[in-house]
């Protein structure tokens, strides 16, 4: 569940290749109408944490690179360029979306500049774990010689993500809509808080996923987990272990250490499917055995990792329908 952060292997193109794709960038100027016959000229200084960048105030040709792909979504532009999607993280229709985007940023984070100058960008966007800074620092020099790069550094797994998400939709110009949903999510907290006071006091929640071999128990500082804490909810001790990580990691023999738990959620895809890690997991014996399995009150988690306030938002659903049995 882990996610990367680190390009620098796949910018090892060296200067010729660069050179190439600036030189592709100039002759590929005015080959499209799309971008011929936007409103040309004007622009907005945006104040990034790589330093302002000067960026189109309507942009039309967006190239998504990692956490930048939820953003373009959710504002319904097409991109000209993508990270290639991770399964894991879309619907299905959203797939079938981004398999039509060229691929400029593998998997594996290697960011190929040739194939981002090809796109033609008029920006480029992506975010960054606050630990990768220095190494992105560079990265976003090579790219801001092909377009206008906004990057900004995010820490952590819960609200640091989601506010980053939240600058990147203001900078392709769908700022309304995403604090929008900021301040739904803000108030159904409040909302939620006070109509399941009791239900949330009387009762221990645990957010987990399966890995090869083990469990893991999501702690209150990441995902799931950190949306349970600004519910005020009570949590596993067994997240206790994590300390300052995203996740305490145990074997399937020590699956009773989720025994206090009321309700446990087991995070899912997009799609509302287990790994096959989790999967294997929801097999064990002794998980079958846990009073919350026994009692039903084992639940799907989707977009437990919610990368924007409308995927928080999402899971706030989840959560209250589940509180709504209790």
């Amino acid at each position: 569940m882990e996610q990367q952060t680190s390009p620098r292997n796949g910018l090892a193109l060296g200067a010729g290749v660069l050179a190439l794709a600036l030189t592709l960038t100039a002759c590929g100027g005015g080959q499209t109408e799309e971008a011929d016959s936007a409103p040309a000229g004007k622009t907005v200084t945006v104040e990034t944490d790589y330093g302002p960048v000067e960026v189109p105030a309507d942009p039309q040709r967006i190239v998504a690179l990692e956490f930048g792909t939820e953003a373009v979504l959710e504002a319904g532009v097409e991109p000209v360029g993508v990270i290639e999607p991770a399964a894991t993280l879309y619907t299905a229709e959203e797939l079938e979306k981004l398999s039509d985007y060229p691929v400029v940023q593998s998997a594996g984070l290697e960011i190929n500049l040739e194939a981002v100058a090809e796109a033609e960008p008029d920006l480029i966007i992506g975010g960054v774990r606050v630990e990768s800074h220095d190494e992105y620092a560079a990265t976003h020099e090579d790219l801001q010689q092909i377009a206008p790069t906004v990057f900004y550094d995010f820490d952590g797994a819960g609200a640091g993500l989601r506010d980053m998400t939240l600058k990147l939709s203001q900078a392709i110009g769908d700022g309304e809509r995403a604090e929008a949903e900021q301040e739904r999510f803000t108030t159904r907290i409040e909302e939620i808080r006070t109509t399941y006071a009791d239900q949330l006091a009387d009762t221990t929640f645990a957010v987990v996923f399966g890995v090869d071999g083990e469990f893991a128990v999501v702690n209150t500082n990441a995902w799931g987990g950190e949306i349970l804490d600004t519910l005020g909810a009570e949590q596993t001790s067994a997240q206790e272990a994590a300390g300052e990580n995203f996740a305490a990691f145990y074997s399937y023999e020590e699956i009773d250490k989720l025994n206090d738990a009321d309700v446990v959620f087991y995070e899912t895809d997009a799609q509302g499917n287990p790994d096959p890690f989790t999967e294997e997991l929801l097999k064990q014996e002794l998980w079958q055995r846990l009073p919350a399995v026994e009692a039903d009150r084992a639940h799907p988690l989707r977009y437990s990792a919610a990368r924007t306030y409308a995927q928080a938002n999402t899971v706030l659903d989840q959560i209250e329908e589940v509180l709504k049995t209790l």
